[in-house]
């Protein structure tokens, strides 16, 4: 078959740990799949998407993280194999349903993939899942390379079945965008029969408030738990490797597990190291760690995130062997509980442990000795993106007001968050003054606030109803997020009356995850068109009297636009319409006309780089702006902004 995760049962392919989970549910016979896209879990609901038309199983884009765990509910409560999938921030999306489920489970088998992110790598924390498995008291999984990534989505399903519980695969962004070698097993052909039982096996299965109540569901599922402690004690996924004569053991969940025996490997204590590998880690395996604690004067606990092994380890060590010293990240720290791990951090931790001299590293002379030759650079909005001329025509609005007013512009997620990067910024900008206006130079420094998806028009709310003053209060947020989280907090402020102004950066697509449709995109993800969600009769049901429609271009309209929504007295929206120019360019040809700048008439002032596009650059040896035609979209933003009309367009 054309489709990569298609091809036949053993066949070996490199695959992202992502496409690996992917192929996985396709081997498992999945019957349906959603998700919201999120970074780094975004590929799950790709590949699958490329693989649906050859297969029969169903793949949708959800609104948001909530709406796709309970459209894989629904579906497993008929009997069907669900899958959904998001990244660490989207599982607290989910979370209401998600704690309630597994009061009375499910029917299909259902598999809940949630990729983290240690390091922040793509996201605005490095929260660890696997609290949220152990929380709702569910099975969990956490693979240690791409073949397990596929394997253990496959035995999820399975699992999931013969428990009645929702199973939890957790990965990280190293497993989920590394690629590996995976050797592909049979895919199942038959599908699970669709039936319903509002009485299936329990009365009233899927009521949590139905006879005989909450409680007692719950209690169902503390009789399920001993079952799946059991299985867990049994998984394949759970390996000992123990050393006759070990004093000290390592205990390693997940990709750290391949740190752990790399880092022995490197200091040749391979074979004289106890070594228990951790697959299945929720519930733990107890009599496996009760055993694995024989003998053993002192164990190492290495996982990636929180000590969340390590907690439970601990609480069972104080039962089974109190005298056995356990380091970790909590007490004996031995491990920072921040960051992400890799091999050279392990190394390092387990040969201050074992008293040994590490020859000398010369990786970080070798840094220093490159770090002139790197250009630091961090991420940026793209040429031509419409929200550069929103973020262009919202200073130039705010202009308007006194110098010593002090705006707060509330940002959301998504590429327009860029805007509060602060790419330009030095020293140290710590402040004690209470109040305090900054101008923003670039469009990279406009954004105040930053937090998750739909959190800056509550806070926004918040700050104008507390009774702000000192400046004009915004919010921005784009059209995905508008429907994955902001329309209960737009609701909000129509029914509490907020003097707010809120700018709807519309680029059409979920753009930050890459270029997802969404339903203000007018195409569905295999390219077929429908009808758009119409933003300005949504924000007009709603009850907001001030909305206005502008296009993003046009530096003059939006400019006026927004300096009126700043002056009415309520709440008053703006949506700036700019579709995104890498799917323009996509799907129409680059138009034959081309931007560039007449040097003898600029003047050096460097307004149109202030614009913030990449593709606008200065010559500070001659003291002149230029254009990079390979990443110019000819958009015609910097043309409005140069106040000496130096930037021309012309026929190719």
């Amino acid at each position: 078959m054309s489709v990569k995760i298609l091809q036949e049962a053993g066949k070996r392919d490199l695959l992202m740990g992502n496409e690996a989970i992917a192929r996985g549910a396709v081997e498992a016979g999945v019957q349906l799949m959603a998700a919201y896209p999120g970074t780094p879990s975004s590929e799950i609901g790709e590949v699958l998407f490329e693989a649906a038309p050859e297969s029969d199983f169903y793949v949708e884009w959800s609104v948001n993280e909530k709406v796709a765990f309970e459209v894989a509910a629904g579906a497993s409560f008929v009997g069907a194999r669900t899958m959904v999938a998001m990244k660490n921030a989207g599982l607290n999306v989910a979370m209401d349903t998600f704690m309630t489920l597994p009061y009375g489970g499910i029917k299909g088998g259902m598999v809940v993939v949630v990729a983290d992110d240690p390091d922040a790598h793509y996201s605005s924390n490095e929260q660890d899942t696997r609290f949220a498995a152990s929380y709702a008291e569910i099975p969990c999984f956490e693979p240690e390379n791409q073949q397990e990534a596929k394997d253990m989505a496959r035995e999820a399903f399975t699992l999931s079945e013969e428990v009645g519980l929702p199973v939890f695969l957790r990965s990280v962004s190293r497993i989920s965008h590394a690629s590996g070698d995976v050797l592909f097993d049979q895919c199942e052909k038959t599908r699970n029969n669709l039936a319903f039982n509002k009485h299936y096996k329990l009365p009233y299965r899927w009521n949590v408030y139905g006879p005989p109540g909450a409680i007692s569901k719950h209690a169902w599922l503390h009789d399920v738990l001993p079952q799946v402690q059991s299985l867990a004690n049994k998984s394949p996924y759970n390996s000992t490797l123990k050393p006759e004569g070990a004093k000290t053991g390592i205990i390693a969940s997940g990709l750290a597990a391949a740190y752990a025996r790399e880092a022995l490997s490197r200091l040749g204590l391979s074979d004289e190291v106890a070594f228990l590998k951790l697959g299945f880690i929720y519930p733990l395996p107890d009599e496996l760690v009760s055993s694995f604690f024989d003998g053993l004067d002192q164990v190492i606990m290495i996982e990636e995130g929180d000590p969340v092994v390590e907690n439970m380890v601990r609480s069972l060590a104080k039962e089974v062997a109190p005298l056995v010293k356990i380091s970790g990240k909590s007490y004996n720290p031995i491990f920072n509980p921040y960051g992400e791990l890799n091999t050279d951090i392990v190394t390092d931790a387990l040969a201050d442990v074992f008293g040994m001299e590490l020859a000398a590293d010369d990786k970080e002379k070798v840094r220093e000795e490159k770090a002139s030759l790197v250009v630091p650079r961090s991420s940026t909005l793209c040429a031509g993106c419409s929200h550069l001329g929103s973020y262009a025509a919202l200073k130039k609005a705010l202009q308007r007001y006194p110098e010593d007013e002090v705006h707060i512009i509330n940002g959301d997620i998504g590429c327009y968050e860029q805007a509060g990067y602060g790419i330009f910024a030095s020293g140290n900008l710590a402040s004690d003054a209470d109040s305090m206006a900054f101008k923003p130079d670039s469009p990279y420094d406009m954004l105040d606030t930053i937090y998750v998806m739909g959190s800056g028009i509550s806070m926004a709310h918040g700050q104008n109803k507390v009774g702000y003053k000192d400046g004009k209060v915004v919010a921005v947020c784009g059209d995905s997020t508008l429907f994955h989280g902001i329309l209960p907090a737009l609701m909000n402020i129509v029914y509490n009356q907020s003097d707010i102004t809120f700018l709807i950066l519309d680029n059409r697509w979920t753009c930050m995850t890459g270029h997802q449709p969404n339903p203000n995109t007018g195409y569905d993800v295999y390219g077929d068109e429908y009808p758009r969600a119409d933003i300005p009769s949504i924000v007009q049901a709603m009850g907001i009297k001030s909305v206005r429609t502008v296009d993003a271009y046009d530096q003059e309209e939006a400019e006026e636009a927004i300096s009126e929504a700043l002056d009415y007295e309520g709440p008053a929206v703006v949506i700036l319409e700019g579709e995104c120019q890498l799917q323009k360019q996509r799907r129409v040809k680059k138009s034959l006309a081309k931007t560039y700048i007449s040097v003898n008439e600029c003047d050096g002032c460097k307004s149109c780089v202030q614009l913030g596009c990449p593709a606008i650059m200065f010559d500070i040896t001659e003291k002149k702006s230029r254009i990079d035609n390979v990443l110019c979209v000819d958009c015609g933003l910097c043309m409005q902004n140069c106040p000496n009309d130096a930037i021309k367009m012309r026929r190719r």
